[in-house]
């Protein structure tokens, strides 16, 4: 589709192909020069939309372009994602990969990629898409382009107390470390939890991961279906190096915990905490053991999203303690609907967290 603007310049907007990776790749670490080799270190952009937009098992993403001539200046992705909503399993696509050159920006570009890629989601039978836009974008998501806003979402902070006192005081770190100020301020965040639950890191998840999903699944109202073929594209196929742990009793999995720790800076993101509901003890053993295993490794700050509503599960619950520093304005949580009436999103029930979106 051939668009000529007021400067008249000859966008062509179309949905990418595999013929399109390479030039794809030229544009997208302008989302983030700094650090957006993070993604997919010792590999490539091209490997890492390569995963990213062909081989997720839920579909093959809708990227929508714009050219100038041979050369990608605009992008907007759609990414499907299995959601359990309300008691049954919808396709949603998740909108990513906002970037537009600064030669061709306020051009409309945007809009008409945004549109582009709903109307294929719409197509191919998704119920809605849904997106965590920054304060550029969201203004014109919702003002323009039919986007709601069911929910905000927190941006918390673990207060790592040896990193804190150091910028303070000057007293070094490192020294804080050794008599244990860590230590003692990890065990007030965080309740002690039984002693029958193990945790273990993994490099894949089996088969017992689709049985916690099963058992627990009806218990939400609002989720990304994570069972093992989502979870190991998500966490284990993808370029980017995350952390996983899984908690086990006896009578089989209780819950998992995905992390991922900068290789670059000193910081860390808790991106998914997943147990039943009502499963204290298990929730507080895996996120104990990751803030041990961080703290370990000298980590200064430690991230985590929770939803400000919407949810009672005591994973958000014990994130919330352990992450009490809040950032302000909150973060935005979009969603247009398709075939979903607004009225359709429940009230209550959502897991919400960091790894749903993309940017991690």
């Amino acid at each position: 589709m051939p668009v000529t603007n007021s400067r008249g310049t000859v966008h062509q907007i179309r949905l990418a192909g595999q013929q399109d990776l390479a030039a794809i790749a030229e544009l997208l670490p302008e989302l983030d020069r700094s650090s957006y080799g993070e993604r997919f270190p010792g590999k490539t952009c091209q490997d890492f939309i390569r995963w990213k937009y062909l081989n997720n098992p839920a579909g093959e993403a809708a990227v929508g372009v714009a050219l100038d001539g041979d050369r990608v200046v605009s992008i907007v992705a759609g990414t499907p994602k299995r959601v359990r909503l309300g008691g049954d399993d919808v396709l949603a696509f998740e909108l990513g990969d906002f970037i537009t050159a600064p030669d061709h920006r306020r051009r409309g570009l945007f809009s008409k990629l945004i549109n582009l890629v709903c109307d294929t989601a719409s197509q191919r039978g998704a119920s809605f898409v849904y997106v965590r836009p920054n304060d550029v974008s969201f203004p014109i998501l919702a003002s323009h382009l039919s986007f709601l806003e069911p929910a905000k979402i927190e941006s918390r902070r673990y207060l790592v107390a040896s990193a804190a006192v150091e910028r303070k005081l000057g007293v070094t770190a490192n020294l804080l470390r050794q008599i244990g100020v860590d230590s003692l301020l990890r065990r007030l965040a965080i309740p002690t939890a039984p002693g029958d639950i193990a945790v273990t890191p993994i490099d894949r998840f089996g088969e017992d991961i689709d049985q916690l999903w099963m058992h627990t699944r009806d218990q939400y109202s609002f989720a990304l279906v994570r069972d093992s073929r989502y979870l190991n594209w998500r966490f284990i196929d993808c370029p980017t190096p995350y952390r996983c742990w899984v908690a086990h009793r006896a009578n089989g999995m209780a819950g998992y915990l995905v992390a991922f720790v900068a290789r670059t800076q000193p910081i860390a993101t808790i991106l998914d905490l997943f147990t039943d509901p009502t499963d204290k003890g298990a929730a507080a053993t895996l996120l104990g053991t990751a803030l041990d295993d961080m703290l370990r490794q000298g980590t200064q700050a430690v991230y985590t999203w929770t939803s400000q509503t919407h949810t009672k599960s005591v994973s958000s619950r014990l994130l919330k303690r352990a992450c009490p520093l809040v950032q302000k304005p909150l973060l935005h949580f979009a969603m247009r609907p398709l075939s979903l009436p607004p009225s359709g999103l429940p009230a209550s029930g959502w897991q919400l967290t960091a790894g749903d979106f993309d940017g991690f």
